[in-house]
């Protein structure tokens, strides 16, 4: 979801002023697409199996007695975190790529992909600072994170929010790329987007 964004303008100006009613698409474009893809399905596998890794865990430190509202929180965190990924895959369309329409409305469902999956990284950075937070105060000193280690992870989640915030930026941008592109097509078709406009 990071890479670097496709130019749209030329490819846009070629399908929109192309005589033939289906231009022919772009290979780069298409390996752009089915590389967001599969990074984005990569990155959700990864973070679910997280999330589900954590739940195991907090289950285990509760059969060996570790305190509950610790464990609690924990759970809370970890659920909240794979309730926010699963809403940041919501409505995506999957890799779509017969017509120049499709493949628009493929990029712009990536890149609302990519918008929401920045919010839920943001939602979850905030989430983990108040985990922290009811750590240090649920916890004893004996058990609970050293200053250094809580500083640390502070800094650390700051640094998440700044890559998020940057990332839903690319992605706004990325948004109003393939929309103007769908609208020059659209203009050009006079009509809906072979039936691709309900994504």
């Amino acid at each position: 979801m990071t890479r670097p964004e496709t130019d749209w303008s030329d490819l846009t100006e070629a399908w929109t002023a192309s005589s033939d009613p289906q231009p022919p698409l772009d290979a780069r474009l298409i390996r752009s697409l089915r590389r967001r893809d599969r990074l984005a399905r990569i990155n959700f596998a990864f973070e679910m199996a997280a999330g589900v890794f954590v739940l195991a865990a907090m289950g285990w430190v509760l059969w060996r007695g570790g305190p509950l509202p610790a464990v609690a929180a924990a759970g809370a965190f970890a659920l909240f975190a794979l309730a926010m990924t699963l809403w940041s895959r919501r409505g995506d369309p999957g890799l779509l790529t017969e017509t120049p329409e499709a493949v628009l409305h493929s990029a712009l469902g990536q890149a609302r992909t990519g918008f929401r999956w920045a919010v839920a990284g943001i939602a979850i950075s905030l989430a983990a600072m108040l985990f922290l937070t009811v750590m240090m105060l649920v916890l004893t000193p004996a058990r609970a994170p050293s200053a250094a280690v809580t500083a640390g992870a502070g800094v650390a989640l700051v640094l998440c929010i700044a890559f998020y915030e940057r990332h839903a930026r690319r992605c706004r941008r990325r948004m109003a790329a393939h929309q103007a592109a769908l609208d020059a097509l659209t203009e050009k078709d006079g009509g809906p987007l072979n039936g691709y406009d309900r994504f």
